[in-house]
């Protein structure tokens, strides 16, 4: 395929060109109304990273307002504005990105470019979608956008780069305009846009099953994959950047130090797709999964001022556990 991609290229260039020129009185529009409406910046940029996991600043236009915990924006869902969700549904967000495509950060149809920070989290085979450059548009954004989870929007990902061709790129194509023109799939049922990715969640020991979900809340009855019960999982905001954990293990399933470090891999992946910084993870003075934290990169904590900070007061029969979720943009 390498002909196609050479080919591939050269419409990259011609059709970004043309769109730039041709829509450019929507783009002077949209940049006017952001200012208007969102306030200052007009761009939003990120680092973000495609074909061979070259890191590049994608540029789209902001669709939320500015962080400002005095004014309670902290949230995606607190910053997000009717105008906002209006640029999301109908792409139009996307345009200052057609300089990325002209640049030769990314195509028109690929995987989608993600953040930086998700690149330790990737599987081997996760990876490889980055061997392709990153696109506007691919398999997931036609198969859910945001309602497809990770795990299944990454499989798409590598399908896609495996049978690439000019037959399916144009069925993409075709599939996206009709996606757009209906606003499908813009944000995750009880997000205010999707939920970052924290690992996979794809486990040949454990299910985890939906029980709660709200702003604030998440819980998951845990049973291993041949059906036995394993136990109960909480998340909780503690604060505006920490998340509270909590497990309550099933007297069959304590025993079990396999199923145990599965429970701890899995539920802090699933704390990294919260927005949330650090993790808090609650369990009983003297339990031996104290050590399998600290190996899963949890530091115990009993100071009363590093307690504090982290919003949380165990009681007296607790221990306390703490892991920055993202470290690299830890405070």
């Amino acid at each position: 395929m390498i002909g196609y991609h050479i080919a591939k290229r050269m419409l990259d260039i011609i059709a970004a060109l043309l769109a730039l020129v041709v829509l450019s009185p929507i783009f002077i529009v949209v940049a006017v109304l952001v200012v208007a409406l969102l306030g200052s910046p007009i761009f939003f940029t990120q680092q973000r990273v495609t074909k061979g996991e070259k890191v590049f600043r994608l540029w789209k236009f902001r669709t939320m307002l500015n962080t400002d915990p005095a004014r309670g924006l902290v949230t995606d869902a607190q910053r997000m504005t009717r105008f906002g969700r209006l640029l999301r549904s109908s792409s139009l967000d996307e345009l200052p990105s057609l300089w990325n495509i002209l640049h030769g950060e990314m195509s028109f149809i690929g995987p989608r470019p993600l953040p930086t920070h998700y690149l330790p989290h990737y599987s081997p085979q996760q990876r490889r979608r980055h061997l392709v450059r990153a696109g506007l548009s691919g398999s997931a954004q036609v198969s859910g956008r945001n309602h497809v989870h990770w795990d299944d929007r990454f499989d798409l990902d590598v399908d896609y780069v495996d049978t690439v061709s000019l037959a399916l790129d144009l069925r993409i194509i075709i599939r996206t305009i009709g996606i757009v023109l209906r606003a499908d799939g813009i944000s995750q049922d009880g997000e205010a846009t999707a939920d970052n990715f924290g690992g996979t969640l794809k486990s040949d020991l454990l299910v985890f099953d939906d029980e709660v979900r709200s702003e604030r809340t998440r819980s998951w009855s845990v049973r291993s994959t041949a059906g036995h019960e394993v136990g109960h999982c909480d998340i909780s905001a503690a604060g505006d950047d920490t998340v509270v954990i909590r497990f309550d293990a099933h007297p069959e399933a304590e025993n079990d130090e396999k199923v145990r470090r599965e429970v701890i891999r899995l539920v802090t992946n699933r704390a990294r797709a919260t927005e949330a910084t650090f993790a808090v993870w609650v369990l009983p003075t003297g339990s031996e999964d104290l050590a399998i934290l600290t190996e899963a990169g949890f530091d115990d904590c009993d100071e009363p001022a590093d307690l504090s900070r982290f919003g949380h007061r165990p009681g007296p029969d607790q221990t306390v556990a703490v892991c920055t979720l993202w470290p690299e943009s830890a405070s």
